[in-house]
């Protein structure tokens, strides 16, 4: 089952894009998408805003060179490596922590 939060839009004017509504989200989750996606070598433009200050929602607009991937996988991709990222940090930060 889809997350109610999340929708996905085909772009109808670029080719290979999508953008994401993200509700109740913000900078921190745009930025670290954006940012993670733009690692990408598949990806050819990724950027993220937030339509109103006082809307709690992001919506992401990534465009990949081709429709396979696609976008859809990239922002999985970029998903799953940003958890990796966090996890690692959340280790070290265990393992810090342990330490005093």
């Amino acid at each position: 089952p889809c997350d109610p939060r999340v929708t996905v839009q085909k772009d109808t004017m670029v080719p290979n894009a999508v953008t994401l509504v993200i509700e109740r989200e913000d900078h921190t989750v745009g930025n670290l998408l954006r940012m993670e996606l733009l690692e990408d070598k598949e990806v050819l433009f990724s950027g993220y805003r937030v339509p109103h200050p006082l809307e709690p929602a992001i919506q992401l607009k990534v465009q990949t060179k081709s429709e396979d991937p696609g976008p859809v996988k990239a922002v999985d991709t970029a998903i799953e490596r940003s958890v990796a990222t966090l996890d690692k940090i959340g280790e070290a930060f265990a393992k810090a922590k342990a330490r005093h």
